[in-house]
């Protein structure tokens, strides 16, 4: 007798677009010891993408996974990881990103979706149930993100399918391009579009009409209610509702903990921070959205009805956008700001990466580095946001200087043979996160596997100041409020960086737990909702276990690729103390750095100087396959 399978859709993916294969793995096969969604995407890239294989190898692979709770009611429910080889630093790669799309993958009978080779010609997938078919896409390629989704629905007869795609950067294998579904909802970093585009491949459109049954309905019911009760009772989740994200940046700013000028401050001035206020947003939102089975509402439709942006439209903002586009490049125009992040989604472009080389290019100008005749006549000054427009698409289509900038400013600065100290980036990848203030927030976000990133395991206790007393109940750490210190923060960025990697592998949004605010779900509350849904018993922590190993498993990748302790330091910059505001005069030291990486390394079960795996603790994770191949390489402590 077959046992039946709960929360699963049960099958695993696999087209081979070289030649036209098409085939199912059994799910069950992967999710004992990784769950599904990201963990089950990185064992697979482990295990298929070998050492020094190049992102753009047609034996890359570009893996999709929907995770545990996707498809179900689950309050936040409806997330995507899509992990691949990362095109700025050679190691992992990873995004994750809301919508519908991951949930209709999942309906259709798939938990993950495995894609190698490369067509040879443009080419999109169309998933429909049972029924897989490679299909011509020469006719939409040079489309941007919106025209695809517009065209594929058209041609297939159904305005309900559900897509994720690539505008012109992915096409062009710029390394900022990302995939976009819905029109907005951006699988961004590490440069997952220009693999997609590697692969000739313009997009994967899905539709499904299986359903996805839990274990224990009553139960888990029950729980699922409980959990919306706690998300939408919550402060932090109440901020969200009402305001989006976008409300961090005016709080930022009291810390002096925006990236202004490309990190040269951290201070923008509060006239400037108003015009992009959560204030001065209101009057172009038309409505509120959000994600598959979320209560929350945190995204808004914006639309221009005056004004030379007049007829600009579309989903956004987040404070990504604001600090990005906004104080990053010293932008104070709001409506300007709108336009940058409507035009990244159009074109497939993620929105820190474009950013930070635009301000590397900014910072270059200023500093006489890149001249007006370099830019193709473009005077990049701090503010000219006509400028701005112009190089995002000579980025998109490798035009003039902007095939220069599409490989990303470290690159970039290696080619030119100057400006390397205005390059900002973690691993090769452009930073987005402010680092001198906080120092957890910073040795999550320089720690994190992907390159920089502050959603892999940078906590938010010190931007919530939680109580001593709370951090000791909550994380064992009584300083995981305190911003000043170093003092307990390695310890509370393995929680985190364990936690993300257990909601990436259930796909529940990640502000929906803990990260949020810590009396959100924890591990054990998540561990509840699993066993419900599986009929597997688990236990908070288990589940944080199965985090650890997914870690270490990113980790060993990353080491097969040559990332070692070296890359573990912050850009030289957030040693230079902050030049005006609050927090004038803050930065992080060295010494203290060092030491802190010393003892997250020994937490990890990791070497202290060389930062490489032990086996001990690889066998420990069940991961003994890893520890032997890492001998075999030489990457074994």
């Amino acid at each position: 007798m077959v046992e039946k399978i709960h929360a699963h859709a049960g099958k695993i993916l696999r087209v081979n677009l070289s030649n036209g294969k098409i085939t199912t793995e059994p799910t069950m096969r992967y999710a004992k010891n990784f769950l599904g969604g990201r963990g089950i995407n990185q064992w697979i890239l482990y295990k298929e993408v070998k050492p020094g294989i190049w992102p753009f190898d047609p034996a890359n692979r570009l893996i999709f996974g929907t995770g545990v709770f996707v498809g179900t009611p689950a309050p936040t429910a409806g997330r995507l990881s899509i992990d691949s080889k990362n095109v700025y630093t050679g190691g992992i790669g990873s995004a994750n990103s809301g919508g519908h799309f991951g949930p209709e993958l999942k309906f259709a009978g798939y938990d993950n979706l495995v894609v190698q080779g490369r067509s040879r010609n443009p080419c999109y997938l169309w998933i429909d149930d049972d029924e897989i078919e490679v299909k011509n896409a020469e006719h939409i390629w040079g489309k941007t993100t919106w025209a695809t989704d517009d065209l594929i629905r058209e041609e297939l007869g159904d305005d309900d399918i559900q897509i994720a795609d690539i505008g012109p950067a992915g096409e062009n294998l710029v390394r900022a391009a990302c995939i976009v579904s819905n029109g907005a909802r951006v699988a961004g970093r590490c440069g997952l579009g220009s693999i997609m585009g590697s692969k000739n491949l313009k997009a994967i459109a899905v539709k499904g009409t299986g359903e996805i049954t839990v274990a224990n309905p009553e139960k888990f019911m029950q729980l699922v209610d409980e959990f919306r009760e706690r998300i939408l009772s919550n402060n932090g989740m109440k901020r969200l509702m009402q305001w989006g994200t976008n409300y961090i940046l005016e709080i930022s700013d009291l810390s002096s903990g925006n990236p202004v000028r490309n990190f040269q401050d951290g201070y923008w001035d509060s006239k400037k921070v108003q015009k992009l206020s959560t204030g001065a947003l209101e009057k172009y939102i038309v409505r509120r959205l959000a994600c598959f089975a979320c209560p929350v509402h945190c995204s808004r439709y914006l639309k221009i009805s005056n004004g030379p942006f007049k007829g600009t439209e579309g989903e956004g903002i987040e404070c990504t956008t604001s600090k990005d586009f906004g104080c990053k490049l010293d932008i104070d125009n709001l409506p300007a700001v709108i336009k940058a992040h409507i035009l990244c989604n159009q074109y497939g472009l993620d929105l820190s990466n474009t950013a930070g080389v635009i301000a590397w290019a900014m910072e270059c100008y200023e500093k006489g580095i890149l001249k007006k005749e370099d830019l193709d006549g473009l005077e990049l000054d701090w503010g000219n946001y006509e400028a701005v427009f112009e190089l995002m698409k000579k980025i998109t289509f490798r035009e003039g200087i902007g095939d220069l900038l599409a490989e990303g400013s470290k690159r970039a600065s290696e080619i030119l043979g100057k400006g390397e100290k205005y390059s900002i980036t973690i691993k090769g990848q452009e930073l987005y996160e402010v680092l001198r203030r906080q120092k957890g927030w910073a040795l999550g976000v320089v720690l994190s596997s992907v390159g920089g990133g502050h959603l892999r395991g940078a906590p938010q206790t010190e931007s919530l100041r939680i109580s001593s007393k709370e951090g000791k109940k909550f994380f064992g750490v009584s300083t995981a409020g305190d911003r000043t210190t170093y003092s307990g923060k390695a310890k509370l960025v393995i929680y985190f960086e364990n936690l993300k990697a257990i909601a990436d592998s259930l796909n529940l949004c990640y502000f929906a737990t803990q990260y949020l605010s810590p009396y959100l779900p924890s591990p054990k509350d998540l561990a509840k909702l699993f066993s419900a849904a599986t009929g597997k018993m688990m236990t908070g922590r288990e589940l944080m276990l199965i985090g650890e190993r997914i870690h270490n498993v990113e980790k060993a990748f990353n080491v097969r690729e040559g990332i070692s302790r070296k890359d573990d330091m912050p850009p030289e910059r957030f040693f230079e103390p902050i030049k005006s505001g609050p927090g004038k005069g803050e930065r992080l030291e060295k010494e203290k750095w060092t030491k802190t990486l010393d003892e997250y390394y020994k937490l990890r079960g990791w070497n202290v100087k060389t930062g490489l795996p032990k086996r001990s603790k690889l066998e420990g994770l069940k991961l003994g396959y890893v520890a032997k191949e890492l001998e075999k390489l030489g990457k074994l402590a």
